[in-house]
């Protein structure tokens, strides 16, 4: 009876330990959500998709294609010289940074910082 009695108290001690951590973690993911430090459900893919494609003004040295798109290594958006960076697909939910630019259908560019024998001719 005794050991039958020793595993009742045990078992009820786990019982209260996993219903602490779930009330604790809890706690903890209702303030990380408070903070705003992670999205969920289909806001992070509601941002994704949101994301605002630039036309460019000019083109120059085709390198490539994506998605029967030609990628150029220099285009001119905004009247500001950018430099082919990498494909972002919709789908990622990658950020641009403040420098960067988008072309479709994912073509990031980021802004040239060497001005000048950047060679720009329309295409």
């Amino acid at each position: 009876m005794d050991l039958v009695l020793i595993e009742l108290v045990l078992w009820v001690g786990l019982l209260f330990f996993f219903w602490a951590l779930k009330e604790g973690l809890g706690r903890v993911e209702s303030d990380i959500e408070a903070m705003g430090l992670v999205r969920h459900g289909r806001d992070s893919t509601s941002s994704s998709s949101a994301t605002r494609y630039y036309a460019a003004e000019r083109v120059a040295e085709p390198i490539g294609s994506y998605r029967d798109t030609q990628i150029y290594r220099y285009a001119v958006i905004q009247g500001r010289t950018y430099q082919f960076d990498r494909i972002c697909p919709a789908d990622s939910g990658m950020a641009l940074d403040p420098d960067e630019r988008c072309l479709a259908p994912g073509l990031v560019y980021q802004e040239c910082t060497d001005r000048g024998q950047v060679p720009l001719a329309t295409e």
